[in-house]
């Protein structure tokens, strides 16, 4: 029963973490520019993502699909591109408002919303989510075949709702930044996210054969951090953290960590002399 539900709390601590994380940062940024009546559009797309998860997951098990197995990595891979897609987008466009304002900036950056950015922002919150949410019933699901399945969701209960608190204790220090410091935190976040996501993509391709790892793997901090650790689940929600990374894995996490790092701060710089 201890294995079962530690399994579950570990698997849905890490991949709701990952999921509440861009939620979050997606309300509290409608808090912090004034735009509450668009809140609805982030909780719709979580909503239906949540369901969507469900179904899907309940559609790959009555087709006898696995995670493991190169239908369900390459749906993984196409979500995931779309993901990184939006993130990055979400980066960007955030800092742009932050640009040129002073003194009432929630004000400003309110007015300049629109129904189709807040459209975006609950798509954003859909695929994250949904992403997050198949592949933790995936994983549920592959584990529940070997451990008791009551224990398992018992763990997997005590994971989401320890994601939830932790993702309240950070953003309860984040909100009280002002406007121009919450986006370059947030900003950042989401970039390392947005990175992890680039680097998984790259390890389900080596996976399935489509890339060459060329060097697997570049180093081994396994004895020092496990992927299946408590830490391990954490470094790899925050920063993309990985315990065997191939090389192309790392040249594409760090490729765009450090493309998108320049970018951004470049934009930061350029928001400041205004």
């Amino acid at each position: 029963m201890l294995v079962g539900l530690l399994s579950g709390a570990l698997i849905t601590l890490r991949e709701g973490m990952e999921a509440f994380l861009v939620v979050g940062i997606l309300l509290c940024y409608l808090r912090k520019v004034g735009a509450p009546q668009f809140k609805m559009y982030v909780w719709l797309g979580t909503l239906v993502a949540l369901a969507g998860s469900v179904v899907l997951a309940l559609l790959f098990q009555l087709l006898a699909v696995q995670f493991e197995e190169e239908s369900a990595e390459v749906f993984e891979f196409l979500v995931s591109l779309v993901a990184i897609a939006v993130l990055t987008w979400m980066v960007l466009w955030m800092q742009r408002q932050s640009r040129g304002f002073r003194g009432e900036m929630e004000a400003r950056v309110a007015a300049s919303m629109g129904e189709g950015q807040a459209v975006a922002l609950g798509t954003l919150a859909l695929v994250t989510v949904i992403r997050e949410g198949l592949e933790t019933a995936l994983f549920l699901a592959a584990l529940a075949q070997s451990v008791e399945r009551q224990s398992l969701l018992m763990g997997a209960g005590l994971g989401i709702g320890a994601a939830v608190l932790m993702i309240a204790l950070i953003f309860q220090a984040i909100i009280r930044l002002n406007l121009r410091w919450f986006f370059i935190v947030t900003g950042w976040m989401l970039i390392f996210i947005a990175a992890g996501l680039v680097g998984h993509s790259l390890m389900i391709l080596n996976e399935t054969g489509l890339v060459p790892p060329v060097v697997d793997p570049v180093w081994n901090t396994e004895s020092l951090i496990s992927n299946e650790s408590l830490w391990g689940k954490l470094l790899h929600v925050f920063m993309g953290y990985e315990a065997r990374p191939s090389l192309t894995q790392v040249i594409a996490y760090f490729g765009y960590l450090f493309a998108m790092g320049w970018l951004f701060q470049r934009a930061v710089l350029v928001s400041r002399e205004r």
